[in-house]
């Protein structure tokens, strides 16, 4: 059989007020288009299907359309919740939902749930786990978890229990290997790792689908993956290509994982440099869609450069101003007018490359009061 593995839709994401969805649109029918030319079985989706867990309501038709689309090409669907879902609304209709073959697991009420498909090599398992926490798994069970690591532990402590066939999981978690994994400026951060999960505790399956990380990269080994995000959500990802992870399973233990490029409608990029070189780059170039991170380097104020760029770039969504390092700041002072103190400070800051802080204002001053006094 053979399945497509994509995650971290985020239906409905915004980065710097621009709208996404327009581009989420595009991504998806080029995955469906891909599916029906692969003759793809199945489609896993791990989590964060929406942006948020009330979701506006054209990412909510956008998900109807896909699965919709989908469902009409007899193509099976495998979709869990991640942290940004809401878990019960996208739970709602499971149920109804599995005879036409969309199976969807948004919220764990203490089992692992799954669906037993069939080849002509045997049976193929497909467990669902949504994201999960230690203080949910913890209401299952008769013991205090303090960890991810100690909650996915009791989660799977049966699983696979049939270890004949053939098992994939579907999992929506921040798994690293020896600690390892790369992290996009999209995601959130945990303070101190405390919800990093080892890879090895999934090694008993034939293949894990992860969701949860934006850059897609293989866990402990080729089995073991995160999918990515279909489109860039940040300037971070500028120069990591998208992909869509294809899985052919044959006879146990001979899983083929191969890789889909995907063409993101208008992409992520970053232009960097003095307004007018900018503007006449942008003259040259006729304009473009993409989206525009536009780093600024001249060293005078500017008549609305914004204005300016958004003339040839429309989808500019931001506009900085490279910050200059003291060597390069111009210091201009006349030893007459300038105090003994500030001419310190102007010191103090060249030669630490920072401005000082309040502490050290203050201190400066009172040991030049002393000093003062003592002069007297």
């Amino acid at each position: 059989m053979k399945f497509f593995h994509i995650g971290d839709l985020h239906l409905g994401k915004k980065i710097y007020d621009f709208s996404m969805i327009d581009d989420q649109k595009y991504i998806l029918i080029q995955i469906l288009e891909k599916a029906k030319e692969e003759k793809i079985d199945g489609i896993f989706i791990t989590g964060d299907v929406y942006d948020k867990g009330v979701p506006p309501v054209e990412a909510v038709r956008l998900l109807d359309w896909f699965l919709t689309e989908l469902s009409k090409h007899q193509i099976g669907i495998y979709m869990i919740a991640g942290n940004h879902d809401s878990a019960h609304r996208l739970d709602f209709g499971s149920r109804l939902f599995q005879e036409n073959q969309i199976h969807i697991c948004g919220s764990y009420d203490g089992t692992l749930k799954s669906v037993v498909l069939q080849d002509e090599f045997g049976e193929i398992e497909v467990h669902l786990l949504p994201f999960i926490k230690p203080a949910l798994v913890s209401s299952f069970y008769a013991e205090e978890i303090s960890s991810y690591q100690k909650a996915m532990e009791l989660v799977l402590q049966e699983y696979p229990h049939k270890k004949e066939r053939r098992n994939i999981l579907l999992a929506h978690q921040f798994v690293t290997w020896h600690g390892e994994a790369e992290r996009s400026d999209s995601e959130t951060n945990s303070l101190g790792g405390v919800d990093e999960i080892d890879a090895s505790i999934f090694f008993d399956f034939d293949y894990v689908a992860l969701g949860h990380l934006h850059r897609p990269q293989k866990i402990g080994k080729e089995t073991i993956q995160f999918a990515g995000s279909p489109l860039a959500y940040s300037f971070s990802e500028i120069s990591r290509k998208k992909n869509i992870i294809k899985i052919e399973c044959r006879k146990k233990g001979d899983i083929q994982v191969d890789f889909m490029p995907l063409s993101p409608k208008r992409p992520l990029r970053e232009i960097k440099g003095p307004l007018q070189g900018l503007l006449e780059a942008a003259k040259a170039e006729g304009g473009s869609e993409d989206y525009i991170r536009g780093i600024l380097t001249d060293k005078m104020p500017l008549n609305d450069p914004l204005g300016q760029l958004r003339v040839f770039y429309p989808n500019l969504m931001t506009l900085e101003v490279e910050a200059r390092t003291y060597e390069e700041r111009e210091f201009s002072y006349s030893a007459e007018e300038t105090s003994p103190q500030e001419l310190f400070q102007i010191f103090f800051e060249r030669q630490n490359q920072k401005e000082m802080d309040d502490l050290q204002k203050q201190g400066v001053k009172k040991a030049w009061e002393a000093l003062e006094d003592d002069m007297e």
